[in-house]
């Protein structure tokens, strides 16, 4: 059973010893029994600050979890459990009903409630409409689900905070798409210069290059990486397979985008270095060790990477703010703006593909920005060399083994 200091200890991931059918989890008075059917998915549960089990929000974790890789992702519940944790703490330290246990003030909670939760929520720095929507909508589905036969009916469902028949809007409002920022390589350097390790800028450099989500960046594994051998020199870019984070039901689907030859030489440099080639989890050659290790040589997680992304921002004096899925919209203007494809519309196909999106109409928020805008963007008019930029990237922000700013957690 492991807690995770993320979630202010109020979120614990419990992992299935090989071979167990079960565990005990220790809950106020006597011990919470769990039977387990032998999943690999981990199995989340959310604990009060004395340790005891919010039974509530255990049962529908352990319901979510038994839906993953058909409806919801392990991330998905992951981030679910987060929410729940977040209610727990405030409950805790607000109640709405003082003398009341957290599940008993859970079957309580009213509209107003989840207001007040929502302003804390909000005065606590989750200030952004999508966060605040995404976390409503969860406690939404949540309470709805304890209104039902197998939630226990330990809520009435006329009582819901957003209607009998759910007609009442949530609080949040659904945000309005953002539009896509434009990122020019001048602002992806400023950024990476701000990181202390080339492992950081090695990695983020590649998000930049390859167009990928920060799920899909740290997931890639050593053998995804191509071998730049297997290809024509003529070949400036090399297909790449990854595993996309957005397939139905939490499954991933393949696709295929492209790295280029300098970016591929920048990770062929990192992996020969000792601290990768040597990072103790995984052996030299192991083909499923991750394609980019954090500075401690362990599995970077998409909070920590967008951690240490956002901490690098604020070193730099020449980006006021910027977001890790901001490299990503870089990445398509970059391939707007270059001499890739034969015209526009060759290269909004091709940025489709590499970015993985379904329909085109995805893709054409792109469009915000015209041929005639793009044009008045590159230097003197003219088309971009991508292989260029890369290069030029890869000069400007590489560090080598004796450069490094900062080394941190080494162990022992």
């Amino acid at each position: 059973m492991k807690r995770s200091r993320d979630f202010d200890a109020r979120l614990i991931e419990i992992s299935l010893p090989e071979g167990s059918q079960q565990i005990i989890v220790e809950s106020t008075g006597a011990p919470l029994k769990l039977q387990l059917s032998g999943s690999p998915n981990p199995i989340y549960s959310v604990l009060d600050s004395q340790g005891a089990v919010v039974r509530s929000a255990h049962r529908w974790l352990r319901q979510l979890g038994r839906q993953v890789g058909l409806t919801y992702s392990p991330r998905t519940v992951e981030q679910y459990g987060r929410s729940l944790s977040y209610l727990s703490r405030w409950i805790e330290s607000k109640p709405p009903y003082p003398h009341l246990s957290i599940d008993d003030n859970i079957k309580l909670l009213a509209r107003s409630d989840v207001n007040n939760w929502l302003l804390a929520m909000a005065a606590d720095g989750a200030n952004s409409s999508t966060t605040l929507h995404l976390r409503e909508a969860c406690i939404k589905q949540f309470l709805n689900w304890l209104s039902t036969k197998e939630g226990g009916s330990i809520r009435a469902s006329e009582n819901s905070p957003w209607g009998r028949d759910d007609n009442l809007r949530q609080l949040v409002s659904t945000p309005s798409a953002s539009s896509p920022k434009f990122i020019p390589a001048e602002a992806a350097i400023a950024v990476l210069n701000g990181m202390h390790n080339e492992c950081e800028r090695c990695m983020f450099h590649a998000q930049y290059d390859m167009g990928l989500r920060i799920s899909e960046l740290v997931e890639l594994r050593a053998s995804d990486i191509p071998h730049s051998q297997q290809y024509d020199q003529a070949y400036e870019f090399i297909p790449i397979c990854v595993n996309g984070a957005k397939g139905r039901g939490g499954r991933r689907r393949e696709r295929i985008t492209l790295i280029s030859r300098a970016v591929l030489k920048r990770i062929n440099r990192y992996h020969s270095t000792p601290e990768y080639k040597l990072a103790p989890d995984w052996s030299i050659n192991d083909p499923d060790k991750p394609a980019f290790l954090t500075v401690n040589r362990r599995q970077w997680s998409v909070r920590n990477a967008s951690k240490q992304f956002k901490n690098a921002v604020r070193r730099t004096d020449s980006v006021d703010a910027m977001k890790t899925h901001w490299l990503r919209h870089g990445a398509a203007f970059s391939v707007l703006r270059s001499d890739m494809g034969k015209n526009y519309q060759d290269r909004m196909l091709m940025i489709q593909q590499m970015l993985g999106h379904r329909r085109l109409t995805t893709t054409e928020i792109y469009t915000q920005i015209s041929p005639a805008m793009l044009t008045a963007l590159t230097k003197k008019g003219k088309e971009l060399n991508r292989l260029e930029e890369a290069e030029h990237i890869r000069e400007a922000t590489y560090l080598g083994p004796l450069q490094h700013k900062e080394r941190r957690g080494h162990r022992e």
